[in-house]
């Protein structure tokens, strides 16, 4: 249960949070402050690690658990961790690649 959140809302929290700086750019310009783009990116960011915390925690347990002498259930479970880590993690590393110019330059 722990492996969907990292696998599905990752990814989709990059495209919403992609969508969502998209359209705070204007304002930000107004109000000559990057707290609003900033704000997003810092939640985004510390959400997408949160899901991909647990599903690295999930794929530790299952190789723990794991018999290798029964494969089955549990090499399936950890095998979901395990691309659930990585989804996560590459989703992770690309709101930060994508947050990176913002901090360094203005949103005008």
């Amino acid at each position: 249960m722990l492996t969907w959140p990292a696998l599905l809302f990752a990814p989709s929290l990059l495209l919403g949070f992609l969508s969502v700086n998209y359209a705070l750019v204007e304002p930000s310009c107004h109000l000559q402050s990057m707290a609003l783009l900033n704000g997003v990116s810092a939640v985004s960011l510390a959400v997408s690690v949160i899901c991909t915390a647990l599903a690295f925690g999930r794929w530790r347990s299952a190789r723990r658990q794991a018999d290798p002498s029964a494969p089955g259930l549990t090499s399936q479970q950890g095998f979901f961790a395990a691309v659930a880590t990585g989804v996560g993690a590459l989703s992770s590393l690309a709101i930060f690649a994508i947050s990176l110019p913002q901090w360094l330059l203005s949103a005008c």
